[in-house]
């Protein structure tokens, strides 16, 4: 049986929330796994390429620059324990902008890190098979744990959650065991000379690595998981990096002493060579196997953290709705899952190792600037006695210039295409998030029914708001009458006007007269082909309301009344609603019972013709009326002004689609006005086009259709036709 109104209003009205059941232990896990990933298994051979035997002091620089960024993250993650991470500091401490390019920064970098991981899942997998793979084959295997750890964590979080501490505390094990039987092979004059490509070397390799150190920011994309954040999520990154910390260096030191750097940097698998010449013939199973464990561990935690970045981001309103929902049963984000599986994958079909390496640290690094923003701004903004130690309060600068030394240790390519990479995020932002962030922060909707939206964009909508219940069946005649010769659909709306106290969820849940409005709109006959979309929306302002509406449900055009007796408060709302519209409107005043049979119409300009002349054969089909297409000249015309009036007749006769019959009325008069509300009485309905103005100037009814509006003795309708430019503008 299908849900009344009433149901699903309930049911909608509590939020779906992740389920907090990750401790100190599985926080610590998710950082480690992500960290302690291809750091190692993959990247310590490219670094030995740059550094030499001084890697291990690039991993030992690296990590301890990025402890800086380890405390700017922990003290934001007291302040701000939302999902989310760097995204979620910088948008709620430097706004929407800043906010933007952060969380599409960390998203582009946990793409390619993913891709990175499953990259070297392939390889180290491969080491275990008795025969050699083709590269093409070795990528096949990363798409396939890409698909089943994505698949996994949409079951939950605590499956997700024992599976990442499996592989990630097997991995540690593995490498712990490797160090100990490895260090008996250590051969001293392999680190001779220490310096071979110089000490730019050590920056070269810090450039390849940093991407090792980034696993704890993690940790704060999936603080709404964690059990009591503010101290949970610092505590867990600062363990997180001091224990990866030391396993890379430990390592690092034994595999250049007992492998020449040279013979590292040419393999594909590096440790299995260090492995093998430790422990062994039977020390590549151990190695391989733990380069499984670990490219899988890393894998599945960036999986996660990534999922929640891009719930943030469309919870928020920068990305599509869809990504920004939580599965009601799972308590997972199952479409932000699965958008971030699907472009991982195709980040790893179509990239290779340094390229794909290169972008994520570009990526990360350049999100890490904002975050020391956000900290500075904070404290800025906090009382003295929340301040840290005096030493403490610097450390926001001491992390933005780590990070920018970091950042100029990467080649000119990476830096030139991470720009390019900025860009595309610029574009999108200004062209597409922008608008759609305004819309989510400043208002909600619920959408009352169990059909989704047509993703059909011939379908044309109407929007529909609903005020006052007398006048809901003329506005749904107006609204159904221009649908019924095309596909569409009917979107009502009632919006509850929230204070800035008050949060949204708390302001619909004392919405009932606004479902017994729409309950009751719905009850409305309607023809069998025009479907009916309930929304309520809950907004900070009233036109805004409307407006956003019409944006989010993607409606072609609003058909709204206003009142009589409160006639400045509704003309001030029609004319912002007017303004803000990107879409074409109808504003109606009903005076007695509508059943326009005998419909005046005023042509004006061209402008609004169309919809002018479509709505009065609409409405004339409907209740079988006929038209009176009327032009008002100037009681002096001149030529050019006689010219003029014809070519608009002409032109409103050849759109004239209807079946119902016409006449023409050409009229002189220096006061048209007057004129029309003189003739009014003669009509049950009259159409006017609202007042033209310039596309940067402020919007209007104009006192000459509000006149109309007020003055006259029938109903009224005011057309206005948004210019093109400002439907597809992005402000």
């Amino acid at each position: 049986m299908a849900e009344s109104i009433q149901e699903i209003f309930k049911r909608k009205l509590v939020p779906v929330r992740f389920e907090r059941s990750m401790g100190l232990l599985g926080a610590t896990t998710l950082g480690i796994g992500a960290l302690m990933g291809a750091g190692i298994y993959v990247l310590i051979g490219l670094a030995a390429e740059k550094a030499g035997p001084a890697v291990w002091l690039s991993y030992l620089i690296c990590g301890l620059l990025s402890l800086l960024s380890v405390y700017v993250f922990g003290e934001l993650s007291r302040k701000v324990p939302t999902a989310g991470g760097g995204y979620a500091f910088a948008y709620n401490a430097l706004g929407s902008f800043w906010g933007f390019i952060t969380g599409w920064l960390l998203a582009l970098g946990s793409i390619f890190a993913c891709a990175m991981y499953a990259m070297g899942f392939g390889y180290y997998f491969g080491a275990l098979l008795p025969f050699s793979l083709p590269e093409t084959a070795l990528k096949g295997l990363g798409l396939i744990i890409i698909a089943v750890l994505t698949l996994l964590n949409c079951r939950g979080t605590k499956g997700g959650d024992r599976i990442q501490k499996i592989l990630t505390w097997g991995n540690l094990l593995v490498l712990l065991i490797l160090i100990v039987l490895a260090a008996g092979k250590a051969d001293i004059e392999n680190v001779k000379p220490m310096f071979p490509n110089g000490l730019t070397g050590i920056g070269g390799a810090i450039a390849i690595i940093y991407v090792s150190f980034f696993g704890y920011q993690l940790i704060a994309n999936t603080a709404e998981e964690i059990v009591n954040p503010e101290k949970t999520v610092p505590r867990a990154m600062l363990l997180s990096m001091i224990i990866s910390l030391l396993f890379y260096v430990a390592l690092a030191i034994i595999s250049v002493l007992v492998v020449p750097w040279e013979n590292l940097a040419q393999s594909k698998a590096p440790l299995v060579d260090v492995a093998l010449k430790g422990l062994g013939h039977r020390g590549w199973l151990l190695i391989a196997v733990g380069g499984v464990l670990a490219s899988a561990a890393a894998l599945n935690s960036t999986l996660l953290a990534q999922a929640r970045q891009i719930f943030a981001m469309g919870k928020d309103g920068f990305l599509p709705t869809l990504l920004g929902r939580i599965h009601a049963v799972n308590r997972t984000p199952l479409m932000a899952l699965g958008a971030g599986g699907i472009a991982t994958a195709a980040a790893l079909t179509f990239g290779d190792l340094t390229f794909i390496v290169k972008s994520a640290n570009f990526c990360f690094l350049t999100s890490l600037l904002p975050a020391s923003f956000a900290l500075r701004k904070l404290y800025q903004t906090s009382e003295a006695t929340e301040l840290p130690g005096r030493w403490r309060r610097y450390i926001p600068e001491a992390s933005c210039g780590a990070n920018l030394i970091l950042l100029f240790t990467l080649d000119w390519v990476s830096i030139v295409f991470g720009l390019q990479l900025m860009s595309v995020g610029f574009l999108i932002y200004f062209f597409y998030s922008r608008k759609r962030e305004v819309r989510s922060r400043t208002g909600m909707s619920l959408v009352l029914s169990e059909q989704h939206k047509s993703m059909n964009l011939s379908n044309f909508r109407i929007l529909v708001p609903m005020a006052n219940p007398q006048t809901q069946p003329a506005l749904f005649a107006i609204a159904e009458s221009l649908l019924e010769r095309q596909s569409g659909e009917l979107v009502v709306l009632n919006v509850v006007r929230a204070t800035a106290q008050v949060d949204f969820y708390s302001a619909l849940s004392h919405a009932e007269d606004s479902v017994h409005l729409l309950d009751g709109s719905t009850q409305l006959p309607t023809s069998k082909q025009v479907k009916i979309r309930p929304v309520v929306r809950v907004s900070r302002s009233l036109p805004k309301g409307i407006v956003h509406a019409a944006e989010e449900e993607n409606c072609n055009l609003i058909v709204m009344g206003f009142a009589a007796e409160e006639a400045s408060a509704s003309i001030q709302l029609v004319e912002n609603v007017l303004n803000y519209a990107r879409t074409d409107v109808i504003l109606f005043k009903l005076r007695g019972e509508f059943a326009p049979k005998r419909i005046g119409v005023s042509l004006g300009g061209s402008g609004n013709l169309n919809l002018i002349v479509r709505l009065a054969g609409a409405l004339a089909d409907r209740y079988g009326g006929h038209i009176t297409f009327m032009n008002i000249l100037p009681e002096n015309y001149t030529a050019e002004q006689k010219a003029h009036s014809s070519k608009i007749l002409v032109e409103a006769i050849r759109q004239h689609g209807a079946k119902a019959l016409y006449r023409i009325e050409v009229a002189s008069s220096d006061k048209p006005l007057d004129f029309l509300v003189a003739r009014s009485a003669e009509f049950d309905l009259l159409v006017v086009g609202a007042t033209k103005v310039k596309f940067l100037e402020k919007a209007a009814v104009g006192p000459f259709s509000s006149q109309i509006a007020m003055r006259s003795d029938c109903s009224v309708a005011i057309v206005r036709v948004a210019p093109t430019v400002k439907k597809i503008m992005p402000i």
